[in-house]
């Protein structure tokens, strides 16, 4: 067997051409892998500045910030030295900035029905025990049976009459509580106040401040609430718990679970207000969002007094997505009411969208007068090595920008506890840009640049070189036998 081998001229030149293809594919291959959006390509960028003596820091990203962030996993969030080059940083939030205890409940506690003073002589019916109340600038009596919660109002006197109370007695309970989870009977479509007081004697009554009122709409996703919030968390060892309402008939109060409140507070929120809502007839609004900052909450809140109405939140990446409801509330306010007299935020639990739509309820229109819009994001912290010169650039916003966050855990030694802890960076020199550079257009996928699928191509077509070459020389090959 004799193995002949003759190069072509023509194939041979074929074949050069197509090693040098594959070279400057691949050569063409590492300067886009080397290449690096500068701080000006950033919607927001600032001048950081780490504490004398620190290599290593954190800074809290302000809300402006947040407003230019394109993407909602913070993939277009970078730290710069001053040469330009990217130093290593890790992006915290939820978990990393918060030490808290894990959600807890309490056991459930018994609703005790208060009466009014049953007997004319003014002692209290067989089996009860006296209970003080307050009426406006009066103390009255009340009367409270602890062996049976459910008993009837014939069962202890023909004459007393159900009050708009109930008492629990949650002594035993050594949990500071953060909110009560009630069971609860009460009318459709209204507002039910509650308001809350706590006693070691059941004659002197402390307030406690809540948050917002309960109700059940109709409707199979109809907003509902049955959860008290306290301002504050609440010590209920050694203490009694009154609810009461007035001018609300229908309520009947079954039990209450508590709900152990965080050993440690979140930071708080960061608030920033939306422009006005496109109008969709009279019964719904539009927003277009700029950013993709994960939206904790939403507040929205009516122009006018005397509103209260359903709605539905829904959101959308893009416009050829279907709108997904996101969440229900109660839009009200009643200025009469006090604390409880305007809603709260509802939260959206991180949601990611590009539009946001507010539906009131089938057949109900938007209170007059329309609704004032504001978002709420969870706090966001960098922590970063400064390694480098200085000054240092924070550069937050550009669509379609892969991810360079390293885990936090391989900035150094710190543990992940520590992170908070580590000394705060200052910004300056804050710039935002208007138009700034962007990535590509959203056609691709979030996390996805345009550079990474540059790089895929040009390493197709060096694989691609590279095969040519080896087919030429297969075929230029001759075996004699």
């Amino acid at each position: 067997m004799r193995l002949v081998t003759t190069l072509k001229p023509f194939g041979l030149a074929s074949t050069r051409v197509a090693v040098l293809l594959a070279i400057g594919a691949l050569t063409g291959l590492g300067a886009l892998a080397a290449d690096t959006p500068p701080p000006a390509d950033f919607a927001w960028h600032a001048t950081l500045t780490p504490p004398t003596g620190a290599s290593l820091a954190r800074i809290d990203v302000p809300v402006q910030a947040l407003l230019g962030m394109r993407s909602g996993n913070a993939n277009d969030v970078r730290v710069f030295n001053a040469v330009g080059a990217v130093v290593p940083f890790a992006v915290l939030g939820g978990a990393d900035l918060r030490r808290a205890a894990p959600f807890a409940q309490t056991n459930s506690y018994k609703a005790y029905q208060l009466f009014a003073a049953s007997n004319s002589d003014g002692k209290p019916a067989r089996g009860t025990v006296e209970v003080r109340v307050d009426a406006g600038d009066q103390r009255n009596s009340a009367w409270v049976r602890w062996d049976r919660p459910d008993m009837k109002t014939s069962a202890i006197d023909a004459a007393a009459q159900p009050l708009q109370a109930a008492l629990f007695d949650m002594r035993a309970e050594k949990q500071n509580l953060g909110a009560l989870d009630l069971v609860v009977d009460m009318p459709h479509n209204a507002l039910v106040h509650m308001t809350v007081a706590t006693s070691t004697d059941l004659m002197d009554w402390t307030p406690v401040a809540t948050k917002g009122p309960l109700f059940q709409f109709d409707g199979g996703d109809a907003p509902s609430n049955t959860v008290l919030e306290l301002v504050q968390p609440l010590q209920v060892q050694g203490r009694y718990v009154r609810l009461s309402w007035s001018g609300q008939s229908g309520v009947k109060l079954r039990a209450l679970t508590g709900t152990v409140a965080a050993s440690q507070t979140a930071a708080s929120p960061l608030r920033a207000d939306l422009p006005p809502g496109t109008p969709d007839g009279n019964s719904a609004l539009n927003w277009s969002l700029p950013f993709a900052t994960p939206i904790a909450a939403l507040h929205l809140q009516a122009v006018q007094n005397n509103s209260l109405v359903p709605v539905r939140i829904l959101g959308r990446g893009d416009a050829s997505q279907p709108w997904r409801t996101l969440a229900s509330s109660v839009v009200y306010r009643l200025d009469g009411v006090g604390q409880s007299g305007s809603n709260p935020a509802t939260a959206l639990h991180g949601a990611s969208v590009q539009s946001l739509r507010v539906e009131a309820g089938k057949g109900i229109a938007l209170p007059d007068g329309g609704m004032q819009a504001a978002v709420e994001f969870a706090p966001v912290q960098v922590a970063f090595l400064a390694s480098g010169a200085g000054p240092f650039t924070l550069a937050v916003g550009r669509s379609q920008t892969a991810a360079a966050a390293v885990d936090a855990s391989l900035l150094g030694s710190v543990t992940p506890a520590k992170l908070i802890e580590l000394p705060l960076a200052t910004l300056s020199n804050i710039v935002v840009q208007a138009r700034p550079v962007d990535g590509p257009s959203r056609w691709l996928p979030e996390g996805v640049s345009l550079r990474s699928v540059l790089l895929w191509v040009v390493l197709g077509v060096g694989v691609l070189a590279l095969g040519f070459v080896a087919l030429s020389l297969m075929r230029q090959m001759g075996v004699k036998r």
